[in-house]
């Protein structure tokens, strides 16, 4: 299947068959409505938009990523194999292919630019400033001496705000992005830094532009497009931008052309205006917590571009997807540390839901030998190491669940010792959220292995048992943690 999902309309394909996407016929609003539906079937099924209040002819994609099962089919894998794939696209990277066939550009506007009065930017709630594009993925070109070719290029998402202005955007970065890098690079050369915004990308795209936080696995100058080459299994196309000496991706639904304004940082919101000391609040950002506005680069939009009958696609950062898209390359760097340190005793790592694509993650290992004993502190040491800002680390034994929280949370409430198994590392990073780091191992020591040993129930097969409507009714009042439990443990077929 490799080859297949290149874009976003073939993961709307993908889905329609697979029986994975929602359509939604009727109008929404998408100043608040679009949003809150979203957040309705957050980690669910790919959402379709069909009908867009004020826009006729527009549709609204939502929740591409949102489930992890359903990101791993895209790539015709398992969520379980995510990072091995990762790391072997890594290693064998596909080059970028120029192209002059570009749907991306079938409908161009230069002149009279209206964001707004084109695009159905969202607002997501009451409380938020106001239409956020949240869904555009950052292209710039590395300088060649930063990369070691003349045709490397790195992707980011960052917080893009549209309401200050008809022609420019708000562009707000994090400081763990090389994004930032290359913007230096040419602030220090009085050099344009001209870059392009796309929107409606594939899955592989989307995964690259999260990338983590500065992960060992993707260093700065690595060519993003070629490791999304190889994890498609097809050349990412790209083209020239119509109005400014920048590349854009050729089969995305939207592109937004420009410059960064870098001499000129501007505020999210109208500060003159603003009736409180503190700023008002932006979005919900990653973290589940309302996000704050304050001051971003200015991105002076010099063209619109688009498909025919164009999808826009909507990312929300207080969602499973947002976790998702971050987890996929911060996975990969723990797993390949994590390998590399101790490939007998390491079996897999995952970043639940709850901690946000980067912020935790938990490692699985399987002591083989009282020699080993330790080898779990080796673990936590090699995570820590693997990308920045990561922030808590929890070990558990093979007899876990590293995919279900509740399983997790076993492990921590049962195999802990508070004084013995918590580590606290202090003065690790910067601000109240990443100054401090912690980690807890939960694992069994070797010789007492025996003592902790859990039941072991005789697989059935439960539709010889039940018929399809009973089995349909029980398994409905069941909670999840308990499907899983019976998933794993005792039935052979799924229900």
């Amino acid at each position: 299947m490799k080859g297949y999902i290149v874009t976003a309309r073939d993961c709307i394909q993908f889905a329609e068959q697979n029986n994975m996407l929602l359509k939604i016929k009727k109008e929404v609003d998408p100043c608040y409505e679009i949003a809150s539906i979203t957040k309705a079937f957050d980690g669910g099924p790919v959402l379709l938009f069909e009908n867009i209040k004020g826009y006729p002819g527009w549709k609204v994609l939502a929740n591409l990523m949102g489930n992890r099962d359903i990101i791993a089919r895209y790539f015709d894998t398992t969520k379980e194999k995510l990072s091995e794939m990762f790391i072997e696209s890594v290693a064998s990277p596909v080059a970028p292919l120029i192209t002059e066939d570009a749907p991306c550009q079938e409908n161009v506007l230069d002149k009279n630019i209206d964001i707004l009065k084109t695009l159905p930017v969202m607002t997501h709630t009451p409380m938020d400033i106001g239409p956020v594009i949240t869904g555009g993925v950052v292209m710039v070109k590395y300088p060649e001496e930063m990369a070691g070719d003349d045709l490397s290029f790195n992707l980011s998402y960052h917080r893009l705000y549209a309401g200050r202005a008809s022609d420019w955007l708000t562009l707000a970065s994090l400081y763990n992005r090389h994004f930032l890098d290359v913007l230096h690079y040419h602030k220090k050369r009085g050099e344009e830094y001209p870059l392009t915004i796309n929107i409606g990308l594939s899955p592989s795209l989307n995964i690259l532009a999260a990338g983590g936080t500065l992960p060992q696995i993707r260093p700065k100058g690595k060519d993003d497009l070629g490791v999304a080459g190889a994890l498609q299994g097809s050349p990412v196309r790209i083209c020239k931008a119509r109005t400014v000496d920048a590349f854009c991706l050729a089969d995305a639904e939207i592109v937004l052309e420009g410059k960064i304004l870098y001499g000129e940082r501007v505020y999210e919101y109208d500060k003159e205006s603003q009736k409180t000391e503190r700023p008002p609040y932006f979005f919900p950002e990653f973290m589940g917590y309302e996000g704050m506005a304050g001051k971003a680069f200015k991105f002076q939009v010099t063209a619109i571009t688009h498909r025919h009958s164009p999808y826009y696609v909507s990312q929300m950062a207080d969602s499973v997807e947002s976790s998702n898209l971050g987890a996929v390359v911060s996975e990969a760097s723990v797993y390949n540390a994590c390998k590399n340190l101790a490939p007998d005793s390491f079996i897999n790592c995952h970043i639940l839901n709850c901690m946000r694509g980067i912020l935790g993650v938990v490692i699985q290992c399987k002591t083989n030998h009282i020699l080993e004993t330790g080898i779990s502190q080796g673990l936590i040491s090699a995570a820590f190491g693997a990308f920045r800002n990561l922030k808590f680390v929890v070990v558990v034994d093979e007899d876990v669940d590293i995919y279900d929280p509740e399983d997790v949370l076993w492990a921590l409430t049962l195999r802990t010792k508070p004084d013995r198994d918590i580590n606290i590392i202090k003065k690790a990073g910067l601000g109240d959220l990443f100054e401090t780091r912690w980690s807890v191992d939960t694992t069994v020591p070797f010789g007492n292995k025996w003592r902790a040993v859990r039941p072991k129930y005789k697989e059935v097969d439960i539709r010889e048992i039940l018929e399809s409507p009973e089995m349909e009714k029980a398994v409905s009042l069941m909670s999840e943690s308990s499907r899983r439990y019976a998933r794993r443990h005792i039935i052979k077929k799924e229900p």
